[in-house]
């Protein structure tokens, strides 16, 4: 599965930038930008901004590189299903509490 390193290195390579080249261009040393693309730290969103714009792309490309808008539909369907069965969680301990509140009367 993509991440966000793996989506940095793809952008990188399409420019023809080594890691050292693009660690001189964001102004960190080349392990610091070498963990970026292991994934090895969390890529604070404000780094993603610095790196889009030395890439010349969005942060939104930078971070949704390699994924189709099928792959979007069937986050989008995944997360329906999961809210629909929370939904029908929340109804069951709905009823439950009103059945509770009718034997307390």
């Amino acid at each position: 599965m993509k991440n966000i390193g793996d989506n940095i290195r793809y952008y990188r390579n399409l420019k023809g930038w080594s890691q050292e080249e693009m660690a001189d261009k964001i102004n960190v040393s080349l392990p610091t930008y070498s963990r970026i693309e292991r994934n090895i730290n969390g890529v604070p969103f404000k780094r993603i901004v610095q790196l889009a714009k030395v890439l010349g792309i969005s942060p939104s490309e930078l971070v949704t590189v390699g994924k189709t808008k099928n792959d979007f539909a069937n986050e989008i369907d995944r997360l329906k299903n999961i809210i629909s069965e929370k939904d029908q969680e929340i109804m069951k301990l709905q009823q439950k509490v009103i059945e509770l509140m009718e034997k307390k009367k």
